[in-house]
């Protein structure tokens, strides 16, 4: 996917996006690409793939969500991705979680060279944060981190009531739903729509699912992520 194929795609699928907006996207990817020279940020280094697998993919939830205005909570973010171009194409108020300092300080040198105030990186472990930011954030969202039924725990109890779950996920998005449905329930979770869509070039499937928070999750949620792991709900 080259850069012209890029904006076309985005604005045709999911978004319309001023040519500012794909300029800092562009300059997000070759950043990207050149510190992973240095430590490895991400598997993905060539720019075509760069630009359907990470800059549209990310961009994705926006073709169902308006985040502008909302608080948002971008867990596992890694590199940056979804939360750097979500935070570079809307107005929402985007907070990326990481627990590895490297990919922490590179996000924090993006945000700051790029200007973007409604951005910020944090360096803590999703379930150790979960316990001091419960029901914080309108909008909490997952790309590619861990199975649904483990997810679930470490992002709905920092969901606000009222608020969703965004979990992004590949072709076997619908298998791992289908082992999470009773964790969901049981943290206040409710799933109100599944978004199928297939990226342009490679054809993926790729899956949104969209989980409503309708109740308070149980103060004892999160547990440690080696419980959560050895025991999902």
């Amino acid at each position: 996917m080259n850069k012209n194929e890029l904006v076309t795609s985005v604005n045709q699928n999911i978004t319309k996006l001023d040519s500012i907006v794909f300029d800092l996207l562009e300059k997000l990817m070759n950043i990207t690409i050149e510190t992973n020279e240095k430590f490895n940020l991400t598997a993905i280094k060539e720019e075509d793939k760069f630009r359907e697998l990470m800059i549209y993919d990310s961009l994705l939830p926006l073709r169902y969500f308006d985040l502008d205005g909302k608080s948002v909570l971008d867990v596992g973010t890694g590199a940056g991705f979804p939360g750097l171009p979500l935070a570079i194409s809307t107005r929402g108020n985007i907070t990326l979680l990481d627990s590895t300092n490297k990919k922490i300080g590179h996000i924090c040198s993006i945000i700051d060279e790029f200007g973007l105030k409604n951005a910020k990186a944090i360096c803590a472990r999703a379930e150790e944060y979960g316990r001091s930011n419960r029901e914080q954030f309108d909008y909490v969202i997952a790309r590619a981190v861990a199975p649904l039924n483990i997810l679930a725990e470490l992002c709905l109890p920092m969901v606000k009531v009222g608020g969703f779950f965004i979990a992004m996920k590949g072709s076997n998005g619908q298998e791992e739903l289908d082992e999470a449905n009773k964790a969901i329930e049981k943290l206040g979770g409710k799933v109100i729509a599944i978004h199928n869509d297939e990226l342009p070039i490679s054809k993926e499937a790729r899956i949104t699912i969209e989980i409503k928070k309708i109740k308070e999750t149980n103060k004892k949620y999160p547990r440690d992520y080696k419980e959560i792991k050895v025991k999902p709900l």
